[in-house]
């Protein structure tokens, strides 16, 4: 069962790590957050996240994210960087349920070099270079006990590219990856992402799993990955995991 369970998850990353995408999900993040000076950190194999409680129902969170994918055989090298922070509310039921939504901004580039082929077997170089603005809403219903955590989150990004560059390629290979005629650099993609987010541990320290969709929700279409998932280690900073259960108001 446990090898079954590895064979999946490793499945999930695979499907998440398509090379061809200008635009990938990156791991949201979730802190069911309950009490003020909660601090919550989570950070896997492409990923680092913050969130502290500054209240008892406003927090704040920073996201970065960094990915590169080589494939020596085949002369590929993308790489992609994105940083964000963000603001939301978050209130926190008895018995452990946790209602939040947070809001915020990013900026991030990605960068693709290849080699092609021509019909006389002449190896040439091509590459490109995309800069782009972020902002996302991410409502998260969840439970978040000493020793397990679930939420689904239904998350929205609204993408602009602001900077395109591409050289080496040719329009035909621009236009199969939908990069022809400036239409990445024209109006906003709108892509929404649910996720379900899933934590086991004990008190301070989880082992996170996360997996979810990622669909383009514009009317121009973009090379974009179908999923993500990631696989990290959280841990907790709080008061309420060590309050006696019988003890009023602890979760």
């Amino acid at each position: 069962m446990k090898t079954n369970f590895l064979l999946i998850i490793s499945s999930f990353l695979l499907l998440s790590s398509c090379s061809n995408s200008l635009y990938v999900s990156n791991t949201v993040n979730v802190p069911l957050l309950k009490e003020k000076g909660e601090v919550k950190v989570n950070v896997d194999q492409s990923n680092a996240q913050v969130a502290v409680a500054i209240s008892d129902h406003w927090g704040v969170m920073v996201n970065g994210f960094y990915k590169a994918i080589e494939k020596k055989a085949d002369n590929f090298v993308v790489q992609g960087t994105l940083g964000e922070a963000g603001f939301g509310y978050y209130k926190a039921f008895r018995k452990g349920f946790v209602f939040e939504t947070y809001g915020g901004l990013g900026l991030g580039t990605i960068d693709r070099k290849q080699t092609y082929t021509t019909a006389d077997n002449n190896v040439y170089w091509a590459s490109f270079d995309a800069q782009g603005t972020k902002a996302f809403v991410q409502p998260s219903f969840g439970y978040g006990g000493r020793y397990f955590d679930l939420a689904f989150t239904p998350r929205f990004s609204f993408v602009k590219y602001t900077h395109f560059r591409a050289f080496g390629y040719t329009e035909e290979q621009l236009a199969a990856d939908y990069l022809d005629n400036d239409r990445i650099t024209k109006g906003i993609f709108t892509f929404a992402e649910p996720a379900i987010t899933v934590r086991g541990g004990y008190k301070f320290i989880k082992i996170q799993a996360q997996y979810g969709l990622t669909m383009n929700l514009s009317p121009r279409p973009i090379k974009h990955n179908p999923s993500f998932a990631s696989i990290g280690l959280v841990i907790d900073v709080a008061r309420w995991y060590n309050k006696v259960k019988t003890e009023p108001g602890t979760y």
